[in-house]
This record gives structure tokens, C-alpha cells and sequence, in this order.
């Protein structure tokens, strides 16, 4: 999970735990639709796609789903 520095925010999210934590399949969060629909701050690198954990967790927090999420974190 955690690419770069330890810090909250340069932590990455893999679309595969994104997935897990809203409960949404994996071609859920790879839909570009989905992603425009509700604007997920997801970008890509290379062929992979990933959020910065802390703007992850401020959009869960914005939308008004921090008790619909699994909110477990390492």
C-alpha cells in the first residue's frame, strides 16, 4: 500500500483497496464513469491507479460516507 514516504499524505491507495474499503467492486472503481460521476481524486501511474490516502479520505468525508465504509485502516 504505502509507496514514497511514510507520511498520511504521500500514501498511496490501490484501486483494489479502495474497492475493499466502499464496498464497490474492483471494475466499480476502474469504471471512468464512475469515477467522473462521483469524483474520486484517483489519478493513474502508468498503467496502475491510485489515490493519495489522505485525499481519499477527505472525499469519503465530503460526500457524507465516513459510516457507510469500512473504515479500517493498518
Amino acid at each position: 500500500m504505502a509507496k514514497g514516504t511514510e507520511s498520511d499524505d504521500a500514501r498511496l491507495l490501490t484501486t483494489e483497496e479502495i474497492s475493499a474499503i466502499l464496498k464497490v467492486s474492483l471494475n466499480t472503481v476502474q469504471n471512468r464513469e464512475w469515477r467522473k460521476r462521483n469524483g474520486c481524486p484517483l489519478f493513474r501511474i502508468g498503467k496502475r491507479t491510485y489515490v493519495l490516502e489522505a485525499r481519499f479520505w477527505k472525499w469519503v468525508n465530503d460526500r457524507g460516507m465516513t459510516h457507510n465504509v469500512h473504515t479500517h485502516q493498518a
